[in-house]
């Protein structure tokens, strides 16, 4: 800002301007600015050469500069962290955790980093959890902090009663606990992500009836509370076990299936902990997917990439053509990404959408300054895409052991598959290779009997699919 000010004749407030796109690192707006900085170098009587020669210095130091002592101050915090995380990985990923709790993006990352360096993630445990991520053995516990609806009062009543020993059962956390503090939101958002599966209930048998074993614990706290309980209910409360002072017996029923209890998770904590929908297809993705939500960043603006998740958000919105366009928020194995539908496509494909399945998702990408969105243009459930995982077929030809007629036999066979996928022939004379593209016009189905009947005519193994 001096030097803008002194030497280029910027006002304070022009000069932070410039400072502000120098932090952004924009090398578009500050080429816009350096003939203001030239001319005003001039009314300061300063040679043109010299103003042009600091203004290139402070455009390299646009591009990425530190001054000593950041860099030191960061050099040192990577050196200690680095340490950390290589001698102490579960504490340290634990205080990571911690430290971005309120960063749903962040925590989904973190937490497949986790699984990369073989650190499993335990979901929310009455009996485990504290406040904010903890360590449990060579893993990482999950914070109570993290269940939506569960505020800090009723986070400080269940520890504050857990100090007197272990919950034993449903009924024994309920009679312990203060009521008044832990409401039947707070309940049921602990049920849904499996808070008391350890102690042996399963949730869809909690969430049944969680009401109901509640409103006896709340008349029993009261009776406690007025003085009103007699020596026999005393005596009642210590021969009840693990059904705490109530009797109550909880009905039992069968657990919810697979998808309702990761359903239920989801909705509890804002992702998955014990699984997750893509898992069964985790080692199949790479077959219909080229990218994912940790790597777009690497992608460059304008390209096409094809990803695989679920829509874990879709609001829709009028255009001004009174048409209904979408957002959603596709979710994957390493975090989140926004994906436009315009009308067009959304009406197309607003079934698939809509079916609470997988979707692999191609579009183009659209980097902005602040975050990177996905332009749909084709959306097709994750289960179809991989009936067919293959995007190209290749046609290997030895130009040597074909014939006019063979190629014009080939011709008249691929025909007869025409679908989606591109098509290329590569045509090997001696050491050269020549490849020649189908065309748009001449895509192919890729299947069993097109490989089968191209082998026919070129030569067993000639007809590749990648």
């Amino acid at each position: 800002m001096q030097i803008a000010g002194t030497i280029g004749n910027y006002t304070m407030a022009e000069a932070d301007t410039l400072r502000k796109m120098m932090s952004k690192k924009k090398p578009e707006d500050m080429e816009k600015e350096k003939p203001k900085f030239v001319e005003g170098a001039k009314k300061q009587k300063i040679n043109e050469n010299k103003a042009r020669k600091i203004w290139e210095q402070m455009e390299t130091f646009a591009e990425y500069g530190f001054n000593k002592s950041h860099s030191t101050a960061y050099a040192m915090i990577s050196y200690q962290t680095a340490y950390l995380k290589a001698h102490y990985p579960v504490a340290f990923m634990a205080a990571l955790l911690t430290s971005e709790k309120d960063n749903r993006d962040k925590i989904i990352k973190h937490m497949s980093t986790c699984k990369d360096m073989g650190i499993n993630i335990l979901p929310p445990d009455i009996n485990e959890s504290e406040k904010d991520f903890s360590i449990s053995g060579e893993n990482i516990r999950f914070g109570l902090a993290a269940v939506k609806n569960v505020g800090a009062a009723a986070i400080d009543s269940i520890i504050e009663a857990r100090k007197n020993g272990r919950f034993t059962s449903f009924m024994d956390f309920l009679t312990r606990i203060d009521l008044r503090k832990t409401n039947k939101r707070v309940l049921e958002s602990l049920i849904k992500c499996g808070a008391f599966d350890a102690i042996g209930y399963k949730r869809r048998q909690l969430a049944q009836y969680f009401e109901e074993a509640m409103d006896m614990a709340q008349r029993r706290q009261k009776e406690l509370q007025s003085a009103q309980s007699s020596f026999f209910d005393e005596f009642d409360s210590s021969s009840n076990g693990g059904n705490g002072s109530t009797g109550y017996e909880i009905p039992d029923l069968p657990e919810w299936d697979q998808k309702e209890l990761l359903s239920m998770e989801k909705e509890a904590l804002g992702f998955y902990i014990s699984g997750h929908p893509l898992l069964r297809f985790a080692d199949k993705l790479r077959f219909v997917a080229n990218a994912n939500s940790g790597n777009l960043n690497t992608k460059n603006d304008k390209d096409t990439i094809t990803i695989a998740g679920v829509v874990s958000t879709l609001s829709e919105r009028q255009t001004k053509r009174k048409d209904t366009m979408c957002n959603i928020t596709l979710e994957d194995l390493h975090g989140s990404v926004g994906v436009i539908f315009w009308a067009d496509a959304y009406s197309k494909y607003y079934k698939i959408l809509h079916e609470d399945e997988p979707v692999v998702i191609t579009g183009t990408l659209d980097v902005g300054d602040e975050s990177v969105k996905i332009i749909a243009q084709e959306a097709v459930s994750l289960s179809k895409a991989l009936e067919n995982p293959y995007k190209q077929v290749r046609f290997m030809i030895d130009a040597s052991k074909v014939s006019p007629e063979t190629i014009k036999s080939f011709n008249e066979t691929i025909k007869k598959y025409r679908g989606k996928s591109e098509g290329y022939m590569h045509i090997i004379n001696g050491k050269s290779e020549t490849i020649v593209y189908l065309g748009d016009d001449l895509r192919l189905e890729i299947n069993d009997k097109l490989k089968k009947e191209a082998d026919r005519i070129l030569g067993e193994g000639a007809t590749i699919y990648s």
